[in-house]
């Protein structure tokens, strides 16, 4: 595998040194994905707007998190299940959820479920879901405008997850205790 540079603010290229500056402002630190997508400025500013344009749709903290490890998990994508496990216990999503999502178990909200199977069944199916699929996630309380927010999280997780995917991201110390390995049915032969 070829080893891929994790940039710093002070060892990337401009805009994408003020973009990890921000990012560490944030988070208080900058994940290594963050640190790797630097390489390119122009990647990094579109997966940057990407994740704020997603933040601001009309999902909860505790769905959108259901959505990015949804994907994460359907992509075998060990760094980012890891990262978005962190994440969610930033933003009080509860344990049982995100443990539901990471074991491929359902979650006992209905309604939460149902926006984990309909991701996952959009992932799965590269969008080519039956209009029957639509309308159960529907049916279960979402919007024609909830099908296209759920779309646009998975396009902000597939880049970080093919990004990971492709380059095997170290896993930072702070996303340590949420490790998780894909198991036999998510692995790509």
């Amino acid at each position: 595998m070829t080893t891929f540079k994790i940039h710093t603010a002070k060892t990337a290229q401009a805009p994408a040194d003020n973009l990890l500056t921000a990012t560490e402002s944030t988070l208080g630190f900058v994940p290594n994905l963050f640190g790797v997508i630097a390489e390119s400025s122009t990647a990094l500013r579109a997966f940057v707007q990407l994740n704020n344009l997603f933040a601001q749709t009309s999902f909860n903290a505790t769905s959108r998190e259901v959505i990015q490890i949804a994907v994460s998990v359907e992509n075998a994508c060990n760094y980012c299940v890891a990262g978005h496990s962190a994440f969610a216990e930033m933003q009080n999503v509860p344990e049982a959820i995100v443990e539901s999502i990471r074991n491929n178990q359902a979650i006992d909200d209905s309604k939460l479920e149902a926006l984990n199977q309909f991701t996952r069944q959009v992932v799965r199916k590269k969008g080519f879901v039956s209009d029957e699929t639509v309308q159960k996630f529907l049916a279960a309380g979402y919007t024609q405008e909830h099908v296209l927010e759920v779309i646009l999280g998975i396009c902000v997780k597939i880049f970080s997850n093919l990004a990971n995917n492709i380059i095997g991201i170290p896993l930072d110390e702070q996303f340590a205790q949420y490790e998780w390995m894909a198991g036999p049915s998510q692995e790509v032969v």
